[in-house]
């Protein structure tokens, strides 16, 4: 099934997976782009939000078992099959490298992130009760986005630190608002390793660099 009843599903999927949480997505792109300074904001901030949309396309083609259950009036649920999308977040994620080191950024943390997600994709197939590990590793995501975006002009500690602040703040909303993530075994080690990284983060950039480099 190429196209869904509201159009191509392409359209229909931005609408309801980017456009209806920009007031998230934008200011996260913002967020990592300004873990490398002022400088090049605007190029760092449009590589960001590129990265975070492809990102969200795979990770809602993989995370369709369970979004058929719980999310079955989205678009991608209502499709038979799933090679199409999956193809459009490949080729999303295989530009967004390419730029990366294109901009002689760090490649390396992006490259990991990717390798991260799939790993965690097929583990939470075989462990779904364990959700709430596998999508913090799955957010690893952002921390590698800012390495990749600040690094080498940021000076690394306060790279570092910017990440794992960063990661502290979407980790510790994914476990609030996942129901099944706060429900699961490993939820208590889930918030410590959030309030570790909120703590940890913020006094490594601010003791290495300041609020800006």
């Amino acid at each position: 099934m190429f196209a869904s009843r509201d159009g191509h599903w392409s359209v229909t999927w931005f609408r309801e997976r980017v456009l209806a949480s920009w007031y998230l997505l934008a200011p996260l792109a913002l967020f990592i782009a300004l873990a490398g300074g002022i400088g090049r904001l605007s190029t760092r901030t449009t590589t960001a939000l590129f990265a975070i949309v492809a990102f969200r396309l795979w990770d809602d083609v993989a995370d369709l078992p369970h979004d058929r259950k719980h999310h079955p009036e989205r678009v991608l649920c209502r499709r038979v099959s799933t090679t199409e999308p999956l193809l459009f977040a490949l080729i999303g994620l295989a530009f967004t490298a390419a730029w990366i080191g294109f901009t002689r950024a760090a490649i390396a943390p992006f490259l990991g992130a990717v390798l991260a997600s799939q790993g965690a994709f097929a583990a939470r197939v075989a462990w779904p009760h364990l959700r709430g590990l596998f999508a913090h590793v799955i957010l690893l995501k952002v921390p590698a986005l800012v390495l990749g975006l600040a690094l080498p002009d940021t000076p690394p500690l306060v790279a570092l630190g910017r990440a794992i602040s960063l990661y502290g703040v979407v980790a510790a909303y994914e476990l609030v608002h996942d129901e099944d993530a706060r429900r699961g075994p490993l939820a208590p080690a889930l918030v410590l390793v959030d309030v570790v990284c909120l703590c940890a983060g913020p006094a490594l950039w601010l003791l290495h660099g300041g609020v800006f480099p």
